[in-house]
């Protein structure tokens, strides 16, 4: 049985670090084993992203992909996106639930 809170954790925190792979990935980068696992993640991260439907999109883009001066403040996203805060948390838990099962099979799941 898979433990949705935890998942939830570990999945938000290994996404979090999108912006540090991100730098990692970069073409000036030294070249190596670390560069290509950063890449590798990177295109990972951004064939999901692109794999959402809108609104997914939209909440997954601006708590993990987007540069910090670039989020939405939680009221300002829900009015953009026509939600209310529970059905924004709903959302956020069914984006991170869904990485986590997909991400190498499951890998991040906690069981």
């Amino acid at each position: 049985m898979i433990n949705e809170q935890e998942t939830a954790k570990r999945v938000y925190y290994f996404l979090k670090s999108y912006r540090s792979l991100l730098k990692l990935a970069e073409p000036m980068a030294k070249d190596g084993v670390l560069k290509d696992k950063a890449a590798e993640i990177v295109a990972t991260i951004k064939a999901y992203q692109n794999s959402l439907n809108s609104p997914k999109r939209e909440i997954f883009s601006n708590l993990f992909t987007k540069r910090p001066k670039e989020t939405l403040k939680l009221y300002q996203l829900n009015k953009k996106l026509g939600i209310d805060k529970e059905e924004y948390e709903w959302l956020k838990a069914e984006i991170l639930l869904d990485f986590g099962n997909s991400y190498h099979d499951g890998a991040l799941l906690v069981r």
